[in-house]
C-alpha cells in the first residue's frame, strides 16, 4: 500500500464520501488543511492566488457585515462573495475597509485582467492583517431602473443570476402545485424575439446551448388574458356586429355613442340598461381548442408560470437559481381544476373598432356578478 492509500484510508471518516470530492469545495479546504498539519502546503484548485485565505477573507466578511449588507459567500466558489439583490460596486469596497481598516489599499482587475479568471466580474486584491494578499472576485449586478414589465423582470433577473454563476445554471421553478427542474442553462430569452409564431403562447425560453429546455408562458398576479382573437375570428366578429346593429340578437342592442363618433355602446334590450361585458362559454368547445389557446403549438410544451415578480422570489445558491411561483400550470386540467378556462368575452373599447373589444379570458375574469351589467349569450345565438 503506498503513502497515498495510507493517507486516504487514515482520513477516509473525515469525507461524506469517504473520500476527498474535488468538486466541493469544503472537501478541498478539509484536504488542503489535513496537508497543512502534515507539513505540506498544497494549495488545490485555487482559482484565484492564496485561494485558501482568500476564502478565510470572504467569511470574516460575512460573519462581520453579511447581515448588514446582504452579502454572502458563493456556495460553488467560497473565494467570491455576492449580494443579495443588486449592489454598486462601492458597497463592497465599503465592507473590504470596514473589516479590515479604511487605510487598506484596493486594487482592482476588471475581468481577464491579471491573474483574475472572472470573465465577467472584477477581482480585488488587498492585504487583509494576518490572513495576507487575498483576491476576491465579487459576483454583483448593477442596480437597474424601475418600470420593467413583469416578462422582463423574469428574464433579466434569472440573466444577472446566470452571470453570477459564471456557466450553466440550474433553475427550479416552486409552486404549490409543482416543482420544475431546469439543468444546464446558459441563458434565458424573450420569446417574442427568437421568432415566436402565430399562436406561440411563450414569452420566456430557457436556452441550453442551442436547445430551448423550456417555454415559459408567465401571468400576472389577480388578472390576464389567454388571447386577443379580433383578427382570428373576422367572419365570426363581423357577423356579430351586423346582427348586434340590426337588433336581431336576443337580449342585445347596440347604439351609436353619442359623443364619440362611429362607436358603439352595448345596451341589454329588454332592461334597457348599459352592458360593460358580454361572455359566450359554449364559443371554445373541446380540450384541442382549449389547448390551442392556452398552451399553443411549442415544443417543449409550454408552461404556464403565475407570478407578478419581484426579486426576492429568486434565490441564488451555489449554481442553483430556485424561483418562487404563485402557480404553475401544465395541463388542461390544472387549468379547468383552477377555474380559469377560456371563455369568449366582448367589452367595451373605445379605441378599438365600433367600440368593442374581442379577448378570451380566463373564466373567473369573465363572471357576472350579481351587480355587474353583463349579459351571456350562446354561438347559437349569433
Amino acid at each position: 500500500m503506498d503513502i497515498l492509500d495510507k493517507f486516504f484510508k487514515k482520513f477516509a471518516y473525515k469525507f461524506d464520501k469517504g473520500y476527498p470530492d474535488m468538486n466541493n469545495s469544503q472537501d478541498v479546504l478539509l484536504l488542503e488543511s489535513l496537508f497543512e498539519k502534515l507539513g505540506f502546503k498544497i494549495p488545490l484548485n485555487e482559482e484565484v492566488p492564496n485561494r485558501t485565505k482568500t476564502i478565510q477573507a470572504v467569511q470574516k466578511i460575512v460573519d462581520q457585515v453579511g447581515d448588514k449588507y446582504s452579502l454572502y459567500a458563493m456556495k460553488s466558489k467560497p473565494n467570491r462573495i455576492s449580494s443579495i439583490g443588486k449592489q454598486p460596486e462601492s458597497v463592497f469596497v465599503q465592507t473590504f475597509k470596514e473589516v479590515f481598516g479604511e487605510d487598506i489599499d484596493i486594487k482592482v482587475f476588471p475581468p481577464r485582467q491579471g491573474s483574475n479568471p472572472s470573465g465577467t466580474f472584477n477581482m480585488y486584491r488587498f492585504k487583509a492583517g494576518d490572513l495576507g494578499e487575498v483576491n476576491i472576485i465579487v459576483s454583483r449586478s448593477e442596480p437597474g431602473g424601475a418600470g420593467k414589465s413583469n416578462e422582463a423582470i423574469f428574464i433579466d433577473t434569472l440573466n444577472k443570476l446566470i452571470e453570477q454563476v459564471e456557466g450553466s445554471a440550474t433553475i427550479v421553478i416552486k409552486s404549490p402545485e409543482y416543482t420544475e427542474t431546469f439543468d444546464s442553462i446558459d441563458k434565458v430569452e424573450d420569446s417574442s424575439k427568437t421568432g415566436a409564431g402565430k399562436g406561440d403562447k411563450s414569452d420566456a425560453q430557457l436556452i441550453s446551448g442551442n436547445t430551448v429546455k423550456a417555454n415559459i408562458s408567465l401571468k400576472q398576479d389577480g388578472g390576464f388574458r389567454w388571447a386577443s382573437v379580433a383578427s382570428v375570428y373576422p367572419d365570426f366578429i363581423k357577423n356579430f356586429q351586423t346582427k348586434a346593429i340590426a337588433g336581431e340578437i336576443p337580449g342585445l342592442e347596440l347604439r351609436l355613442n353619442p359623443e364619440v363618433p362611429g362607436k358603439y355602446l352595448m345596451y341589454n334590450s329588454k332592461t334597457g340598461e348599459r352592458l360593460s361585458k358580454i361572455i359566450i362559454p359554449d364559443f371554445i368547445t373541446g380540450d384541442e381548442q382549449s389547448n390551442t389557446y392556452i398552451f399553443g403549438p411549442e415544443e417543449p410544451k409550454v408552461i404556464i408560470v403565475g407570478r407578478t415578480w419581484k426579486e426576492s422570489d429568486f434565490t441564488l445558491n451555489g449554481s442553483t437559481i430556485t424561483v418562487q411561483a404563485t402557480h404553475i400550470y401544465k395541463t388542461l386540467e390544472d387549468v379547468v381544476d383552477a377555474g380559469i378556462a377560456p371563455v369568449f368575452t366582448i367589452a367595451q373599447h373605445q379605441n378599438k373598432p365600433i367600440g368593442l373589444d374581442y379577448r378570451i379570458y380566463p373564466a373567473d375574469m369573465a363572471k357576472i356578478g350579481p351587480k355587474a351589467s353583463g349579459l351571456e349569450l350562446s354561438v347559437n345565438d349569433i
